[in-house]
């Protein structure tokens, strides 16, 4: 394509600013979840609000980039697959802890394992258009 050094910055700060924005809808639905669950595990507790920090950083570092930002972001969406990461271990085991434990109602009723794997990828997402992007990272 006959894209320009500008025009691929703006495909990246879009991007960014689409997974941000859909870190938003990922929080409601974390919410609603772990609401269902009772947060009976502080550890409930991180992604409903840490979500909102993705949500944020990602939005503003499609306006605002270079120097601290850019620190901030891989910071923040580093924490984001390393939360995601977590969630899907925790997860998998409350799957497991299901009458039968590996089975596919237990996958359907259980913890969304898929969800926490989501949140990993969209963080991922971020750090390799980041890193790998044309229009260069870091």
């Amino acid at each position: 394509m006959y894209w320009e050094v500008l025009d691929i910055i703006e495909v990246r700060s879009f991007f960014i600013l689409f997974i941000g924005a859909a870190y938003l809808l990922v929080w409601i639905q974390v919410i609603l979840f772990h609401w269902r669950g009772a947060f009976r595990s502080k550890v409930m507790w991180g992604p409903v609000i840490f979500t909102p920090v993705l949500a944020a950083i990602g939005i503003l570092y499609a306006f605002f980039q270079g120097g601290f930002m850019d620190l901030l972001l891989v910071a923040i969406f580093g924490l984001g697959a390393l939360e995601g990461l977590a969630g899907t271990y925790y997860h998998f085991r409350g799957v497991r802890s299901y009458i039968g434990g590996w089975t596919l109602r237990n996958f359907m009723v259980g913890p969304p394992v898929i969800l926490a794997l989501i949140y990993m990828v969209l963080s991922l997402a971020v750090l390799m258009v980041y890193f790998l992007g044309p229009a260069g990272g870091g």
